[in-house]
């Protein structure tokens, strides 16, 4: 028996062949639903006036109505909703994921303020991708 060599001979070629077929299908195929399940957190800015508390929460590419705003205690909001996968017209033909950054699914977003705020007076508006969120600090500090 001769002396074998790592990367030489019959062997190896055939392993080099299989996974160029399998590098090739892997081309073929969309993975679109690859993502791993569970909530995402949205981004948020906060921003504090002596009265109020601002809260900026980025979601863009959803319908306003998608969203709920809850202050289930004087110290907490929480933001919870749904957004949906981005689609362009010509996701019709087959094609490849190159890169996928923008989250999707459900998402919530529990924020905790240092001082309480009035559960009852809470302002929400959606505007350009951003839910906004007005808080009034509570009279009884």
């Amino acid at each position: 028996m001769g002396v074998q060599h790592f990367g030489h001979g019959e062997g190896i070629r055939d392993w080099a062949r299989r996974i160029q077929d399998i590098m090739d299908e892997m081309r073929n195929r969309s993975f679109c639903d690859y993502r791993a399940t569970g909530a995402w957190l949205p981004s948020v800015n906060i921003y504090e006036t002596r009265q109020s508390y601002h809260v900026c929460v980025e979601l863009a590419g959803l319908e306003p109505e998608s969203v709920t705003v809850e202050c289930p205690d004087s110290r907490h909001v929480c933001i919870s909703g749904q957004r949906c996968r981005p689609r362009g017209p010509w996701q019709e033909t087959p094609f490849s994921v190159e890169l996928m950054e923008i989250d999707e699914g459900p998402f919530q977003r529990l924020i905790d303020f240092s001082e309480p705020i009035e559960v009852q007076a809470v302002e929400v508006w959606y505007d350009n991708g951003y839910l906004w969120i007005t808080l009034q600090k509570s009279e009884a500090r």
